[in-house]
């Protein structure tokens, strides 16, 4: 009997051994098959811009290799080469012919207009499709069919930093800087002043070129801010230099010679690290945000009013690169996530390089409506008939080195004809300039503050939590509902929330500031598929049922909540849960939609959706799975072990090799029973249920194995009989071993 159970365990470990070897070796042969298709990346890695450009290459690379890691296209993976243009028109035209040159499907570049014009003409006459996320100049894309954008132009820029100019900061005269070096700034600046002159009040007072070259730099600044002291109408100043290193040393001349004139940046200028490189002056030592407090920029996102899948995107590239991410990483993660969609519908098939690069092109063209639309960090990507973005132009404001919000926003309206236009420009909800009309959009600053997180039920969970708003205006945004609250926890009679009963109300620096204390319960939308292994998600969400996203958006205070946090700090109001860890919390800006026409003969028309705005926090928890294994899965553990033995029974012993796994069976349905009880009605199987599947085959198998082994010895088929029972001491354990090992890779990150 012992050289038979010794040769039993051998051959079990080399079948449990080979089995994973061969699991491991199919997958790495599948995908050593498939051939890699590959995509460009154009961005200055060299140089003064080289941080920007390193941002644009790892948020690509952060989409692609979340994409190679759902399987590639087709299962073919994706391959990422990278080139440095150098961030000018020369490098660009360098590397635009050696990308022509290699087997790229399509190039994500370049940053700036300079250098994507000069590429353009090389990716036009090679026929090879490019997209860009930051450069505005319309010359990128007029009259080029293979390059697309997904951001603002120039003129749509201008237009809306002229409105904002005048209707919001009620300044009537400007000036614009630029740099004499760069033709697109040259351009920009004549933009400008034809967008703020297009008003009857609007002037530009001067435009003045500043000589960038570092030998005569500084000197050509100081001349130029000697002149603005003397010009009393100089007005807001418009910069549209985008290389740091002038504006720099154009804010530290305008501050330290004391004029207080706003100044209105350019989109490049719209990164904290921007902010950061005034940290050596002696000024900002003393007081952080000297140079850059209150200058506005303008940027396609603002990930303080930005919703989940941007806060996603932060967070992961924050996980990844352990910095913080800027407009330039959000807009070519969103290019990435085009390029990528385009070259799935293309179904290349790595045969012809150029065909594959038109069938790309084409499925880019294609992405021509809202209805046709992807989703992106900013909402729909699509291409208008110029191959441009129609997207919003956002304002922010830099506060204390960071970026937020500023407090009046304008969103276009796409139907004006079905809108009381002087009634709404009478009150002032509507700005016009031209043909085009903006609704005024507020923003609001709110934060949720969790005090302590004190219970995790089936369906719901108990906060009690602070909730603040800061705003401008005298209209009361605090009128919000939480659609998820079932309790008040501490006056069940007593509505969850009440907008006109503040703990706290004062107006601070300018802004009206009510604080709210909320303690109830709300309901979660759970996910039970890997319990007990599973992770939850809980969100806690407030929203405006009164005014749509159109005229208000709330804002993540993050100057109000401090973020970043510690770890440590996130983690303290969750400590009393014993089952659970935390893992993350996440806030973004949020929406509700309606599509009720609340009888408005225009909306039954349009078909039209309403938004309204909200804000939510995402909490994140992982179950303490070592903690209740231990208490539910000891007694299966113990049950498996007594089944087993029962192979190892003689034969005449025909009822307790069969009695036995017969009540260990009966106990392990008793087990189930208690541990669906536990469980909310699903309609689904969990992970924990299909352990107890696999526990009632065991159960079975000594049963099954008596009856034929007793049939078998009574026929006299001795060899037969043997090798069923070699085979059923094999069998038992390798299964156990193979469900244990299973569930241990699924879930290895999630035994805590």
């Amino acid at each position: 009997m012992g050289k038979t159970v010794a040769k039993f365990w051998m051959i079990a470990l080399i079948t449990l051994f080979s089995v994973i070897s061969l699991g491991g070796l199919f997958p790495q042969g599948s995908r050593a098959q498939n051939n890699a298709i590959t995509i460009a990346v154009a961005a200055p890695l060299s140089g003064d811009g080289a941080s920007g450009g390193q941002e644009i290459v790892d948020s690509i690379k952060l989409y692609i290799d979340a994409t190679n890691r759902e399987g590639g296209i087709n299962g073919r993976p994706l391959k990422l080469n990278t080139y440095d243009d150098k961030g000018n028109a020369n490098g660009a035209t360098q590397v635009a012919n050696d990308i022509a040159k290699s087997d790229a499907l399509v190039v994500l570049g370049h940053r700036s207009s300079d250098a994507s014009i000069a590429a353009g003409s090389i990716y036009q006459d090679k026929k090879l499709p490019a997209i860009t996320g930051t450069a505005n100049s319309p010359k990128v894309t007029s009259d080029r069919p293979y390059y697309f954008r997904i951001i603002y132009t120039n003129p749509a820029l201008a237009k809306t930093l002229s409105i904002y100019a005048q209707q919001v900061l009620q300044i009537k005269t400007a000036s614009v800087i630029y740099d004499k070096a760069s033709k697109n700034e040259l351009a920009q600046s004549e933009v400008i002043k034809s967008a703020f002159e297009a008003n009857d009040n609007g002037k530009i007072q001067k435009i003045w070129g500043i000589d960038s070259d570092p030998n005569n730099r500084k000197a050509s600044v100081q001349q130029i801010v000697n002149e603005i002291a003397t010009e009393p109408e100089a007005g807001i100043l418009f910069l549209t230099l985008s290389k740091e290193e002038v504006a720099e040393d154009f804010l530290v001349a305008l501050k330290q010679k004391g004029l207080k004139n706003l100044v209105l940046g350019e989109q490049a200028l719209g990164r904290e690290s921007f902010a950061k490189r005034f940290e050596k002056y002696d000024e900002e030592k003393k007081n952080a945000g000297f140079f850059t407090d209150g200058m506005y920029v303008p940027l396609p996102i603002l990930f303080d009013s930005a919703g989940a899948d941007a806060q996603d995107f932060l967070t992961a590239y924050q996980k990844a690169y352990n910095k913080t991410p800027s407009y330039l990483g959000a807009k070519f993660y969103e290019a990435a996530i085009i390029a990528v969609d385009a070259i799935r519908k293309a179904n290349s098939k790595g045969t012809n390089v150029e065909g594959d690069r038109e069938q790309v092109r084409d499925a880019l063209s294609k992405l021509n409506n809202r209805k046709v639309g992807i989703r992106g960090l900013t909402g729909l990507l699509y291409f208008n008939s110029d191959r441009n973005s129609d997207q919003p132009v956002r304002l922010a404001q830099f506060q204390n080195q960071k970026l937020i919000s500023a407090s009046q926003q304008f969103t276009p309206i796409t139907n004006p004809e079905r809108l009381n236009l002087p009634k709404e420009l009478q009150s002032g909800s509507i700005v016009q300039t031209g043909d085009q009309y903006f609704w005024r959009q507020r923003v609001v600053y709110a934060g949720m503050d969790i005090n302590k997180l004190n219970r995790i039920d089936k369906s719901s969970f108990t906060a009690d939590f602070y909730v603040w708003f800061r705003y401008s205006g005298s209209d009361e945004p605090t009128e919000i509902q939480f659609p998820d609250a079932v309790t008040n926890s501490v006056n069940p009679t007593a509505p969850v929330f009440d907008g006109k009963a503040p703990i706290k109300a004062q107006v601070v620096n300018g802004l009206n500031y009510r604080l709210y204390r909320v303690r109830g319960e709300f309901r979660n939308a759970f996910d039970f598929r890997d319990y007990p292994f599973d992770s939850q998600k809980l969100n806690l969400r407030f929203d405006n049922p009164i005014l749509s996203t159109e005229r208000l958006v709330y804002a993540i205070d993050t100057v109000g909540l401090k973020l970043p946090r510690a770890k440590d700090a996130e983690r303290r109001p969750f400590q009393g849960l014993q089952l659970w860890n935390f893992k993350d919390i996440t806030y973004f800006q949020d929406s509700s939609r309606s599509t009720s026409t609340q009888g408005d003969p225009d909306l039954v028309q349009s078909n039209a959706q309403i938004e309204y705005p909200g804000l939510s926090i995402r909490m994140t928890f992982q179950r303490k799975t070592i903690v209740f294994l231990s208490k539910n899965v000891s007694p299966l553990i113990l049950l498996s072990l007594l089944t087993y033995c029962c192979l190892f029974f003689p034969y005449t012993m025909f009822v307790p090799r069969t009695m036995a796994p017969a009540s260990a069976l009966l106990s392990g349905i008793v087990l189930l029973l208690s541990f669906n009880n536990q469980l909310p009605e699903v309609g689904y199987t969990v992970a924990m249920e299909y352990v107890f599947y696999v526990y009632f085959c065991l159960c079975l198998l000594p049963i099954i194995v008596t009856a034929i082994g007793t049939k078998l010895d009574k026929d006299g088929h001795k060899k037969a009989f043997k090798y069923l029972n070699i085979a059923s001491w094999i069998a038992y354990p390798l299964i156990l071993i193979t469900t244990v090992a299973a569930f241990a890779i699924s879930y290895s990150d999630r035994l805590i």
